[in-house]
């Protein structure tokens, strides 16, 4: 079957990417506001936040990941025009949230320990359980939202989540001021507050997406909530084979994010809030590659449900391709404008001049990062989710991990130290995902 053009992939790419990415970038925000909002708090809450989002980050990327196979599955129902099996499975993936958000739920609520095991400081320990209780009460709807979204963009309307990620960043903002710092008759609750807030806010996501899925004319011949179906064992094993491995993925790679956060609690409160604010910007950033990532599993999916090799193979090559182009642009962005970004989170001299040191290694390790998501985005459109749990476990934590702990405490180099581990995790996964999908697509899949 002779395929599209590049430059066809190229144009459908950016047309599905562009609300993906703006999506992400809003939902990012949220991350964002909290830390700015935190800050003015004074810093032992700014770093609490930063360490216990670095443990929210743990869970949230496991729901992520496990559910992060549906895109895949439903891309590829609707390009083999079989929309008629769409609406079954979504049922049976709002079991599978239901079940992912109560363990979650009752796992973050018992994380404690994990603070002492990685001897984060005494004065931040007590505002960071506070954070974590308010906020996991979020992890309840926040899997019910993710599969209203990825039946979503699997089917290629991805400007519904845009749309929706608008509305969660509009409330979060007035929602923080309330509950944070006590307003209209409500009593200043500091970071608990901040986690109620965003909890609220997935909550109102969720209740607004399953609205969508029930009465917008994209979704109403899916008829998802025309009746409860049994669980079928059998649909949601074959989800959590394909989403298990991608969850874990994740899971290593958040992971190691948030491991190499708390390493850093063991430094000063200075250095972990410049830590956090450096990760915080190249997280944000690293929103418009991931978004492309979701369009690139999206277009490679639907093209393997067509049964065209060719496209396969471009979808995906053209996609990673777009991303090197754009993560350019990005690392030019963070080594010319430090100053400007740092300053929005902190007047803190001191944390100040340490940020304006690692930011400049968050931006190296913007092009290794984007390659790496990139060529994920393809494997997961094919279905090559195994070697994407594999090759995440190699990259970060045996080539990472050393490195991080080697040059941080061995060598003496403290944060910095850090984010060289982070650069060479990252570099290693970009090798070993763009080869395996180059590998995979070369003589058919």
């Amino acid at each position: 079957m002779k395929g599209h053009t590049n430059q066809y992939h190229l144009k459908q790419t950016i047309k599905l990417s562009i609300p993906l990415v703006i999506s992400q970038l809003t939902s990012m925000m949220i991350g964002v506001v909290d830390v700015i909002m935190s800050g003015r708090l004074g810093t032992i809450p700014l770093a609490a936040v930063s360490i216990g989002g670095a443990i929210w980050a743990i869970g949230v990327m496991v729901v992520l990941g496990v559910l992060m196979a549906t895109p895949p599955l439903i891309s590829e129902l609707d390009g083999a025009n079989r929309r008629d099996k769409i609406g079954p499975l979504v049922r049976q993936l709002m079991w599978l949230a239901l079940m992912i958000g109560f363990v979650f739920f009752f796992t973050i609520r018992n994380l404690t320990p994990l603070f002492k095991l990685f001897g984060t400081r005494q004065e931040v320990i007590p505002y960071a359980i506070e954070y974590l209780q308010a906020i996991s009460w979020g992890i309840l709807s926040f899997p019910f939202f993710l599969v209203f979204r990825y039946v979503a963009d699997g089917l290629s309307h991805t400007r519904m989540t845009m749309y929706i990620s608008f509305l969660a960043l509009a409330l979060n903002i007035p929602l923080n001021y309330v509950l944070m710092f006590g307003h209209f008759g409500f009593p200043a609750m500091g970071v608990k507050g901040c986690g109620y807030a965003s909890a609220i806010v997935l909550f109102i996501q969720a209740l607004t997406f399953g609205i969508v899925m029930a009465k917008h004319r994209w979704f109403k011949d899916l008829r998802i909530f025309s009746h409860i179906e049994k669980i079928n064992t059998k649909v949601i094993t074959k989800v959590l084979m394909l989403g298990l491995p991608i969850g874990m993925a994740l899971l290593s790679e958040g992971g190691f994010f948030s491991l190499v956060t708390m390493l850093a609690s063991r430094l000063s409160p200075e250095v972990i809030a410049a830590h956090q604010i450096s990760l915080n910007v190249a997280s944000v950033l690293f929103m418009v590659p991931l978004g492309i990532s979701m369009a690139i599993t999206v277009r490679v999916g639907n093209a393997l449900g067509r049964g065209s090799k060719t496209d396969t193979r471009r979808a995906g090559m053209v996609g990673i391709a777009l991303i090197f182009v754009v993560q350019l642009f990005l690392a030019g962005f963070m080594f010319l404008f430090p100053e400007v970004v740092i300053g929005l989170y902190t007047k803190d001299s001191e944390v100040i001049k340490i940020a304006l040191v690692l930011i400049l290694y968050a931006a190296i390790f913007q092009l290794s990062d984007g390659i790496q998501v990139a060529a994920a985005g393809a494997l997961r459109g094919i279905k090559d989710t195994k070697f994407l749990m594999y090759g995440t476990l190699i990259s970060f934590w045996v080539f990472g991990l050393a490195a991080s702990w080697w040059f941080c405490f061995e060598k003496g180099m403290g944060a910095a130290g850090l984010w060289i581990g982070l650069i060479m995790g990252l570099f290693v996964a970009a090798i070993l995902n763009f080869i395996r999908f180059y590998q995979k697509t070369k003589s058919g899949i």
